[in-house]
């Protein structure tokens, strides 16, 4: 898959900078997936490379930043989600932020439930997982 495949696909990650992200992500992409059938290694791969960029654009800082230690640290927090809220007496619980999907994490891509494009590609990945057996 090349950068101009990709953006013709998903035009709105036309224009992506930093360039070298886009070519970084679409590079890793190209590189997994070779179990897969050709037709749904290039959706994975385009799915791969949408995600990341996805995941990379929360946590870059905006163009117009001035960077510094702190807004670098600020950009770079994971986002917790909430997992349970109570409203007497204000409690919330946040999620530990690891994955339970043993797939994931197998496949070091346990981020995947963060993203819509990550999501479409976790049950692609599925198709492909061959069960393990334990006697």
């Amino acid at each position: 898959m090349t950068a101009a495949d990709f953006t013709a696909f998903y035009p709105q990650f036309a224009g992506f900078t930093p360039a070298v992200v886009l070519a970084e992500y679409i590079r890793q992409a190209n590189a997994r997936f070779a179990g897969f059938v050709p037709e749904d290694a290039e959706e994975a791969r385009r799915l791969y490379t949408a995600h990341k960029l996805t995941m990379y654009a929360r946590t870059a800082l905006p163009e117009d930043a001035v960077s510094s230690k702190s807004a670098i640290a600020a950009a770079g927090e994971a986002r917790q989600k909430i997992t349970g809220k109570k409203i007497g007496e204000v409690s919330v619980t946040y999620s530990s932020g690891t994955s339970s999907s043993s797939l994931s994490v197998r496949t070091g891509l346990a981020d995947l439930t963060e993203t819509d494009f990550g999501l479409q590609l976790l049950s692609l990945i599925r198709m492909y997982a061959r069960p393990v057996y334990v006697p």
